[in-house]
């Protein structure tokens, strides 16, 4: 049996679909979380630990489920934006640390006029503390490898390329970004989000393909979550 021609042109089925596993899957993995904490003997004691779990299998699983549906609806991750990458890519050595200054100076700003505090990091450090060591590296993986490579794949792959194709490329550099910035729903976080979630639409948009935002997304979440291992390992 021959295989399925690709289509270059995202349907609203298919964003719709996968909007819909992406909500789904973290609905049914944290929705579950808090049901057993609730619910089994025990659990509480442990909760800290299920919650990195879940945060493992809410990552991969989403991953893995808009792969599935890309292939199924017939569209091949090539065309979505993991094509093969180019030695454009060393524009990222200039690229990243300038993205990293842009969205760092834009959330101070911000700071600096609303007279807010920065948002401490000390839930995150008592979750991989409590975790052990084996649970901050399981979260780190999460959080800053698997984490990033479904939200590309999905704001910048699948909600790019569908504006892109209907309203053109400014159109989907800023939907794309105010999208991913209002999914992270951090209101005081909304300035940072939305500065990073332009600047790796933009990158999307020089590199011609998902792996130039990938590597500044890395980049962030890696950095952002060093304190997991620090919090367990120092």
């Amino acid at each position: 049996m021959s295989e399925a021609p690709s289509r270059s042109r995202l349907s609203t089925t298919t964003l719709l679909i996968a909007a819909g596993a992406v909500l789904g899957i973290a609905a049914l993995a944290f929705g579950t979380t808090v049901v057993i904490g609730l619910t089994v003997p025990g659990v509480r004691a442990h909760f800290d630990s299920l919650i990195v779990a879940v945060l493992l299998v809410q990552s991969a699983g989403t991953l893995w489920a808009l792969t599935f549906i890309l292939r199924h609806r017939g569209h091949r991750l090539s065309d979505i934006g993991f094509a093969r990458p180019s030695l454009r890519l060393f524009h990222l050595l200039w690229q990243i640390p300038t993205a990293v200054i842009v969205v760092i100076l834009t959330q101070a700003l911000v700071f600096a006029i609303t007279g807010s505090d920065p948002v401490s990091d000390s839930s995150t450090d008592s979750l991989a503390g409590n975790a052990g060591a084996a649970g901050a590296i399981v979260m780190f993986a999460a959080v800053a490898v698997i984490t990033p490579s479904w939200e590309e794949l999905f704001f910048r792959g699948l909600i790019f390329g569908y504006v892109r194709g209907r309203l053109g490329t400014t159109c989907a550099v800023v939907i794309s970004a105010v999208i991913f910035a209002l999914c992270h729903g951090v209101p005081i976080l909304l300035p940072y989000m939305l500065a990073l979630g332009l600047c790796l639409a933009l990158l999307r948009v020089f590199h011609g393909n998902l792996w130039g935002s990938l590597g500044l997304h890395i980049t962030i979440n890696s950095t952002a979550s060093l304190v997991l291992l620090q919090a367990v390992f120092a």
